[in-house]
């Protein structure tokens, strides 16, 4: 072989190990296109990187990361299962991108989450998993802005720990809101501009429920003598010292309260409600 043939070998040798040929089996995982080191990855940042396609089951490979960054894409598809083997995470944020299909119940294995779990702004469907009750450690929980349906489980008491945001607000969730709500940390929850029904638990403000569309809430009252708001088979001051109280915190009362039937509970129901004991 001539010098100059020699010479054109090494450089095309040189040319193909710059190239590459691929990440290494077992030691690296290829995502995007990029090779990330398994054991060595703690922190991955792609945030405004316009990504597309679904986000791959290969991503449950780097178990080392502590913090995953994908907000900003245009990821489409599902969560995969596999986000739940990155049991090391302390935040996960997935946000503003076109993600769609259920939260997968996996999602319950990152019990190291901590200072946020972020799926909002995407176009999630189905029921939020009873399993987010394991992010116990969570202290921001941001699920709105989806299209996740049925009622909030009541797991969601397990969360403790969220003093920095319960965020369930723009969604499609339905039923009546469970009173382990009061047992989480968020003491302003926002869960407004979903389907949720009333009764709806003392510890809330009518500012934490927000708008409700309440057109499928069933509107009966229970079985009992009309005024006897404590169920007691007696109509009489304790029910009005029960109505007064209801009007005076702010809070939301139950339609049975609303003994006029204008939508309303206010001192026009209280005047109804002494009428009726007095007719007694």
């Amino acid at each position: 072989m001539s010098y100059k043939n020699k010479i054109i070998t090494l450089l095309t040798i040189f040319s193909l190990m710059s190239v590459g040929w691929g990440c290494i089996d077992g030691v690296e995982v290829e995502l995007w296109g990029e090779c990330y080191n398994i054991e060595e990855t703690t922190y991955l940042s792609l945030s405004w990187s316009g990504l597309t396609g679904e986000i791959p089951p290969e991503i449950g490979t780097l178990t080392n990361l502590t913090i995953l960054y994908l907000h900003y894409n245009q990821l489409t598809g599902e969560i995969p299962p596999e986000i739940g083997n990155l049991t090391n995470l302390t935040r996960l944020q997935l946000y503003n991108n076109q993600l769609t299909g259920e939260i997968p119940p996996e999602i319950g294995n990152l019990m190291n989450l901590t200072s946020g779990l972020y799926l909002n702004h995407n176009q999630l469907t189905g029921e939020i998993p009873p399993e987010i009750g394991n992010l116990t450690n969570l202290t921001q929980l941001y699920l709105n802005n989806n299209q996740l349906t049925g009622e909030i489980p009541p797991e969601i008491g397990n969360l403790m720990n969220l003093t920095s945001g319960l965020y369930l607000n723009h969604n499609q969730l339905t039923g009546e809101i469970p009173e382990e709500i009061c047992n989480q940390g968020d003491s302003t929850p926002s869960l407004g501009y979903n389907k949720l029904c009333p009764p709806y638990p003392e510890c809330l403000t009518e500012e934490d429920i927000g708008y409700q569309d309440t057109s499928e809430c069933e509107e009966e009252c229970p079985d009992s003598i009309e005024g006897d708001l404590n169920y007691d088979g007696i109509v009489n001051v304790i029910d009005i010292i029960s109505m007064v109280n209801c009007i005076l915190s702010n809070n939301r009362c139950d339609i049975c309260y609303d003994i006029s039937g204008d939508g309303f509970v206010d001192i026009i129901d209280v005047v109804d409600l002494v009428n009726i004991i007095l007719d007694i």
